[in-house]
């Protein structure tokens, strides 16, 4: 498998560039920290809450685990606020989806989440006595930032997959992904005749 800096870097360069994360992102972040600080209670209560109040979810996370999920997160969030935004910084979003993959964290439980704290910074921005253009700027700041963690993130969990399937099997990652392909096309087919939709 690549490092994790290899799998930040490559999954950033996947995202088209109008939307992925940008140096003045990082600028618009640090220069609002402290608002965003702000944010932090909330942030943490309501993450933690929406998970613990949906069965798929708590099961993950364990009835004893809370404080130290909160603890990460409330790391997690100083850390992204506080910066730097670098390459570090997404290497370890990447190394979350190896994290996710062990401790069965999947993809749809995990997106929404990212969209739940970009929501809440939102909401806290436009609550803020910010000049609107500003306000705007900042919002799309924290916008760019989570689609990037969240694609990174998402990368490194299917990577691992990957890398994994294909250390176990023993067999070349490109017959692998062939292989894949041939029985993705055969599920496409039935799904589409199940959908009653036409092929294209």
């Amino acid at each position: 498998m690549k490092t994790m800096h290899e799998t930040a870097l490559e999954a950033i360069g996947l995202i088209p560039a109008e939307r992925r994360f940008r140096p003045q992102d990082a600028a618009a972040i640090t220069e609002h920290r402290d608002l965003l600080l702000s944010i932090e209670p909330d942030l943490i209560k309501g993450f933690y809450d929406t998970l613990y109040a949906h069965p798929p979810t708590a099961q993950v996370l364990g009835i004893d685990e809370r404080p130290s999920r909160e603890e990460t997160l409330s790391g997690w969030w100083r850390r992204t606020v506080n910066g730097p935004l670098d390459e570090d910084y997404f290497a370890w979003m990447a190394m979350v989806g190896l994290v996710h993959v062990v401790r069965n964290v999947t993809n749809p439980m995990m997106l929404p989440m990212v969209e739940f704290v970009s929501s809440t910074a939102t909401a806290k921005i436009h609550a803020s006595a910010m000049p609107p253009d500003a306000a705007a700027d900042l919002v799309d700041a924290v916008r760019r930032l989570c689609a990037t963690v969240a694609s990174i993130i998402t990368y490194g969990y299917d990577q691992a997959v990957v890398s994994a399937l294909y250390s176990v099997a023993g067999m070349p990652e490109g017959l692998l992904r062939r292989l894949r392909d041939q029985e993705v096309e055969s599920e496409l087919a039935k799904s589409r005749t199940e959908l009653g939709l036409a092929a294209r």
